[in-house]
């Protein structure tokens, strides 16, 4: 269920905009997923094909991620703390290919859920909030996901995901604890290079 569902756990400006100008959380949010669902939608083939998958994540989903804070809470302040800049920036860039490759793939599962967009409300002042929503699917199960974001000076980004309350950073901060206790950031980095690389040698096999 939560590989099914990763693919909606998905603006970021390129300079700093004025406050009014700042576009909400639930609209972006939105936009995301739109974005993501009207490709597919009009195209089906497209999920056959890895590039375009890939392609399609990067445009509408990439962007509106915090990658730096992902990274960072995935692996906790303990290790981010103890590695290097350039370690750090190593990990950002392993796991961005590694997620882009699970979000591709989950994306390809599409089969045609609904989504529901439950009230937004915030604070006028408020820095970190939360966008619920309920996929259901064509068997009328639902799933609830919750996204996590973050007002930047540049306007909100996505850094976490909850389905069915399950987030998405406690699950890789998990599946990432024995690299990390194996050898720190250093070591997950070269983890995530191998498996990049598996998974980008099958692609074209």
């Amino acid at each position: 269920m939560f590989g099914r569902m990763l693919f909606l756990s998905l603006l970021l400006f390129s300079a700093s905009v004025p406050a009014e100008n700042i576009v909400s959380p639930d609209a972006i949010v939105k936009q995301m997923v739109d974005d993501v669902l009207t490709p597919i939608r009009r195209d089906q083939d497209m999920t056959h094909d890895p590039q375009k998958m890939d392609a399609l994540v990067d445009a509408s989903i990439f962007p509106r991620l915090d990658f730096v804070r992902l990274s960072q809470l995935t692996v906790g302040k303990k290790y981010w703390g103890s590695a290097s800049p350039e370690t750090r920036e190593q990990l950002v860039s392993e796991y961005h290919t590694f997620l882009r490759h699970v979000f591709a793939d989950v994306i390809a599962q599409y089969t045609d859920q609904t989504i529901l967009y439950l009230p937004f409300r915030m604070q006028p002042d408020a820095k970190d909030v939360k966008v619920k929503t309920v996929v259901m699917d064509p068997r009328n199960e639902s799933t609830e996901l919750d996204y996590k974001l973050k007002k930047m000076d540049a306007g909100w980004l996505i850094y976490d995901v909850e389905i069915d309350n399950m987030s998405v950073i406690r699950v890789y901060h998990s599946n990432f604890s024995a690299a990390l206790s194996h050898g720190g950031v250093s070591h997950l980095v070269r983890v995530l290079h191998e498996k990049n690389l598996k998974v980008e040698a099958s692609r074209r096999s």
